[in-house]
């Protein structure tokens, strides 16, 4: 037998082999057997296998990391926070032993082993064990040991002693003494000493020749894995570039031997061609464990599982069709349908095991209601289910919806569940901790994530060890316009003319990208991944550590095959602002909202969707969203939920890059008819337009014109899905076949005639899936009481069958899970009926709630419905938003203490205490000076709220706090909180002298750049009121020499009649200065220079407002935020007492004109602001 000893990319900066990979090559090379020795990682083992099939044997091994003493630094760190004394510490080089899994006790010994490594005891940068517990684990003689290559035992001079420790704990059968015949002289050290140790203590040696890349050809690409998982330059010294590694690819048996032959030759020692074979055997013969995948391990719910989740199902369906949701009760008709829909998901999910599951997270989810933490009504395929509606999991009625449990759970295949829970955002952790508390620390982790290196990480850390300019760097952006986002970089290069040059200009750099491409990049923690195991985990998976938290070894591709279930637990903003604004609501009213009650067909919030009022509202506040809804509520027919729900679902790269939104709007404006595939599908599609925007659809649709069953429909979707090509032509042609069947008309026993795709399966009374016309002929009852067939239809052509096919192919990349769509839409249904209805207690909670780049947006928007933002007042405000009526009868929003810059929550808690202690109420400045503790709020604090206006209530003869000679104050202590443009309190000065000192800065800096008659001059008015600053200049700018001159006739025309501006109102400039060359972008250093001189500009010119044209000039000002989340608003800044507009990219008009009412709402701002 041939064994290659391997390491992959899971072994970070180790190694540039793929699993996948190591097993093809290995396989052409002869091997008949891998064996795995990742460093602390077993979770290779898994594609090592699922690639070698049963043809090859996988050895799952693990490179141990040694330290003398791993806790040392846990009792350092403890000893320190308690101010105590440690030891020092002689620690000799850390070491390491490779453990190969004799048997399934020994795969759970590595991972108890393993586990202890990674508790914070021990982990420091990396896992690390003790001497003793590795003896201990060997002595149980379920595992090999194999001295390593690197961090080898060998490099210590105590190796003697270690090994003889572990010989006499285990014995020498399960001990091997290793030589890797590297012709390097520290390999030939190592070596030497393997062999004398083998000697001396009478133990077997053994040669292999470890492989960490494919081809001698890729030798240097380890050591580029290694710079970018460290963040390494190729030009810093000391980069870890090791020449004893330069010799392991993956080799053939023969190369092995000839090392093994040189090495004796060289050093004199005596070696045997059994160590390169026999003794390889009996390592593999000893070593019979072998991955396989694990039957789900779930905790036990109830003694009977399936008896009590049916007990569940149907008192709560039984409490569902009596209890109107949402507006709705079903109808009587229909309590058929849901039994029906009932029992047929039971049998399912007790056919396949999963009703612990469905168990399981019912009681997640009742506790968290019980609680009071706020959960969501679903989301993602478990909205489809109606026993996770019955039982509590989902707010979502699948059968009002028109909604597929298929899409959750295919009943053909055994994948298994995988439910999404949201939950409030600021109580997930409460919902983690019950996890722990309820099944035990021992059954519940996170899982783990394995980022990769994509076509774009790949090029652009490539580029960066490699020293490529940030210009040239600028390629990988493109690719994400690009359909396909699976092609190498090799073939991007085809397409894209830009990386043909940057791979011509580059070629070190982009080979070694292309060779990065797909390997792991880093091990992170995944945001919501949670398993709850039935045994203890250590039996199927390490534990690690993944960011101070507990994770299992392998991610959310292998959990599923260790039998480990997954439950995502996200945590979700608005579920917070919805439960905040029922709080407010309940302290105004008295009344207790149901937000489950609400009907779906309340006019008043329809026609806020219709309007675009949605500014806060989840999922539908950006600007295009609102102009989609606005779209769409000028449309022929009214805007509805069912509008809603499908807007969520379009408003995404797939369908507007294929143009099914814009049909969409079309068929609903009236502009054109919806198209139909054919005449079976119109109704179906009747509730999208015309388009098949739903997964959903295109799993009706294949049982409807091809009689497949759901569980193939859902086939189907995922195969289109998940682009699987080879899928894709089996159902393809299996869809035109049936297709050409037809259809037959059946008389049932009531006498109603019903349509049926002849090829349509049905499960029969003997258990049997047959046709209507297979069990007529054969006497078998079928599910509904068919009587006979009365006619027959054709079916369609084949060429039919094979347009509509390919129509499914083409769309179904875009189309989009209907069930998740509803769910979520629920939610922006339930954020909009609070708006409209409590206005005052949504924006109250939205802005408690939603970061800070929302709030003035938010504020703005507050004032259309008559509310107002006001500043804090000592006698009104709190450490949260507080609701008020004025004596106008408008409401107004009182912000927080803390709302003020330097008011901490323990200022807030201060000033509160303080007024209680008075009585509720202070009377004056001197008294709250007197009352409030001074350590919590000191005099900084209390001059910033006395600027603010907090003491206008109590201090006579003082400005009210709306007064706008306090605007400048608040802008500047208050932030994103206050919208009004502070008025300039000097003047926009442009006198001969300035202008001569721009000139000179002009000057200068063509001279020091070098840029000559390239310069690109500002354009400056007679008496400027505003500065308008440019990403860059233009071709139109070239022509004059001087920004904005000629060309923009869109943006100077709404600058002229929107702002209310002439050109001798504008200073124009631009921060780089040049026209950036067509054959590529502004270098890094020119941006630098360019952004350093426009900044010194600024300070020169002193102007009192500037208006931002592009993400450049915009990160001038604010580089926190992105820079499309900041367009429409505005900053005032004390240092420059100027007022900043954020705009965009004028040149955007060309080919967005719709983007004009945002610039148009930009510039009569500023307008007001200047004319005010």
């Amino acid at each position: 037998m041939k064994a290659l000893m391997v390491r992959t990319d899971f072994s970070l900066g180790e190694s540039a082999l793929k699993a996948e990979n190591a097993v093809k090559i290995a396989r052409e090379a002869g091997y008949t057997a891998v064996i795995s020795a990742d460093s602390m990682n077993i979770a290779s083992v898994i594609p090592l296998q699922r690639a070698a099939g049963d043809d090859m044997a996988v050895i799952c091994g693990v490179k141990l990391n040694i330290v003398d003493d791993p806790t040392y630094e846990h009792r350092a760190k403890l000893a320190k926070e308690s101010k105590g004394c440690m030891e020092s510490l002689e620690r000799g080089r850390n070491y390491s032993f490779t453990a190969l899994i004799k048997n399934e006790k020994g795969y759970r010994d590595i991972c108890e082993l393993m586990t202890a490594a990674n508790t914070r005891e021990q982990f420091y940068f990396v896992p690390r064990l003790s001497l003793e517990q590795l003896v201990s684990t060997y002595a149980k003689g379920n595992i090999i040991l194999l001295t390593s290559d690197i961090g080898s035992v060998f490099q210590r001079n105590d190796f003697a002693k270690i090994i003889s420790t572990l010989i006499t704990a285990g014995g020498k059968d399960n001990f091997y003494s290793v030589v890797y015949p590297h012709p390097t002289p520290f390999y030939d050290q190592i070596n030497v000493r393997a062999m004398k140790v083998a000697s001396a203590l009478k133990i077997e040696p053994v040669a292999f020749y470890p492989a960490y890349y494919e081809s001698i050809d890729d030798a240097d690409i380890k050591d580029i894995a290694h710079m970018v998982t460290n963040n390494i330059k190729i030009d810093q010294p000391h980069r870890l570039r090791i020449p004893h590694q330069r010799d392991n690819a993956i080799n053939g048996r023969r190369h092995l031997l000839e090392a093994l032959k040189a090495f004796s030759v060289r050093m004199d020692v005596p070696v045997t061609a059994a160590m390169a074979s026999t003794t390889q055997d009996s390592i593999i013969d000893a070593c019979t464990w072998r991955w396989h995948e694990l039957p789900p391990a779930l905790p036990k719910m109830a003694d009977d599982e399936p008896a009590t989740l049916m007990k569940l199902a149907v008192a709560g369906l039984r409490k569902r069709l009596t209890t109107k949701e949402f507006g709705y009760t079903p109808p009587a008709s229909e309590n058929r349908v849901y039994v029906e829909r009932l029992k047929y998901e039971m049998d399912t999910l007790t056919r396949l095991g999963f009703c612990g599951y469905f168990l399981m997270v019912r009681d997640l989810m009742n506790h968290s209601r019980e609680t009071g933490i706020p959960v969501g009504p679903g989301r993602g395929s478990s909205a489809g289910s109606l026993v996770a509606w019955c039982i509590g999991i989902t707010n979502v009625d699948p059968i009002r919806h028109g909604l597929l449990f298929e899409r959750f759970i295919n009943p053909e295949r055994l994948d298994l569940p995988d439910a999404d829970l949201d939950f409030s955002q600021a109580r997930r952790h409460e919902v983690i901790e019950y996890l722990n508390e309820r099944y035990g620390e021992d059954y519940v982790a996170g899982i783990p994530n394995f980022t990769y290196l994509g076509a774009a990480s790949a090029l652009r850390d490539t580029a960066r060890i490699y020293g490529v300019d940030a210009a040239d760097m600028a390629v990988s952006k493109e690719f994400k316009n690009m359909e396909d986002d699976s092609l190498s970089l090799e073939e991007l290069r085809e397409q894209l003319a830009s990386l043909d040059k940057y791979a011509t200009k580059n070629p070190e750099a982009f080979k070694a990208a292309c060779k990065l491409q797909s390997l792991m990049r880093g091990f992170g923690r995944h945001a919501a991944g949670m398993i709850v195991a039935g045994v203890p985990l250590v039996e199927r998976t390490p534990v690690e550590l993944r960011g101070n938290a507990r994770c299992i070894a392998f991610d959310k591709r292998y959990c599923e095959a260790m039998g480990l279930i997954k439950l995502d637990v996200l945590g979700l903003a608005t579920l917070d602002l919805l439960d905040s604004a029922k709080r407010y609501i309940k302290e105004s009213t008295g009344e207790d909202i149901n937000l489950d009650a609400i009907p779906l067909d309340d006019r008043k919030v329809l026609d806020g969707f219709a309007a675009g009022y949605t500014q806060g509202v989840f999922q539908l506040e950006s600007g295009p969203m609102r102009k989609l809804l606005k779209d769409l509520g000028g449309g022929i027919e009214p805007m509805s939920f069912k509008t809603v729900v499908a807007t969520t679902a379009l408003f995404r790269p797939g369908p507007i890059q294929s143009g099914m939104l814009d049909d969409y709007v079309s068929v609903a404006k009236g502009f054109m008819t919806p198209t139909s595939l054919h005449p079976v599908l119109d109704e179906l599609t009747s509730e999208t337009n015309g388009v098949i925007l739903y997964q959903e659809q295109t799993m009706n649709a294949t049982r409807l014109l091809a009689g497949f069953t759901m569980a193939e429909a859902d086939g189907v979707r995922s195969a289109i899905g998940k682009k699987n090509m080879e899928k894709m032509r089996s159902m393809g042609e299996k869809f035109v076949i049936q297709a050409q069947a037809g259809w037959i008309d059946v008389e049932l026993e009531n006498g109603a005639i019903q349509r049926i795709h002849r090829a349509e399966h049905f499960k029969c009374e003997d258990g049997t899936l047959r046709t209507v016309e297979e069990a007529l002929e054969h006497g078998v009852k079928l599910p509904m009481p068919v009587v006979r067939v009365t006619t027959s239809h054709p079916g369609l052509s084949e060429t039919k069958a094979k347009e509509i096919w390919t129509a499914f192919e083409k769309n179904g990349a875009y189309q989009f899970n209907k069930s998740h769509s509803v769910a979520y839409s629920l939610i922006s249904y339930q954020s909009m009926w609070l708006k409209t209805h409590y206005p005052a207690e949504f924006f109250a909670a939205a802005l408690t709630i939603l970061g800070e780049d929302k709030h003035q947006g938010l504020v703005k928007d507050a004032l259309t419905y008559g509310i107002r933002v006001l500043p804090p007042d000592v006698n009104v405000s709190s450490n949260r938003i507080e609701i008020r009526t004025l004596e106008d009868g408008s409401q107004a929003l009182y912000a927080p203490f803390s709302a003020v810059k330097g008011c901490s929550e323990n200022g807030c808690q201060a000033i509160m205490r303080a007024r209680e202690k008075v009585g509720g109420k202070f009377e004056s400045v001197a008294q709250f000076d007197e009352a409030v503790e001074k350590r919590a709020c000191n005099s900084r604090v209390r001059e910033s709220l006395h600027k603010v206006g907090a003491f206008a209530s109590i201090e006579p003869g003082s400005l009210p706090a709306t007064n706008p000679e306090r605007l400048r104050d608040q802008a500047e202590l208050m932030g994103n909180l206050i919208i009004d443009a502070v008025k300039a309190s000097r003047p926009f000065e442009m006198n001969p002298k300035r202008s001569a000192e721009i000139n000179v800065l002009m000057t200068r800096m063509a001279a020091e750049m070098g840029l000559g008659e390239e310069l690109i001059r500002p354009t400056i008015g007679i008496k400027p009121k505003i500065m308008i600053i440019l990403d860059n200049a233009n071709g139109n700018d070239a022509r004059t020499g001087y920004f904005m001159e000629n060309g923009y006739d869109d943006f100077k025309a709404k600058l002229l009649t929107v702002g209310d501006l002439r050109m001798g109102d504008l200073y124009v400039t631009g921060v780089c200065k040049k026209v950036k060359d067509k054959e590529k972008d502004y270098t890094k250093d020119e941006i630098g220079q360019f952004t350093d001189f426009m900044r010194e500009e600024i300070n020169l010119v002193r102007p009192t407002y500037i208006l931002t044209c592009g993400s450049r000039s915009t990160a001038l000002f604010n580089n926190k935020s992105k820079p499309s989340d900041l367009i429409g608003r505005k900053e005032y800044f004390p240092e420059l007492d100027a007022t900043v507009f954020y705009g965009f990219n004028p040149n955007i008009l060309y080919f967005r004109p719709e983007e004009g009412e945002r610039l148009e709402a930009i510039l009569a701002d500023i307008a007001e602001t200047i004319n005010k």
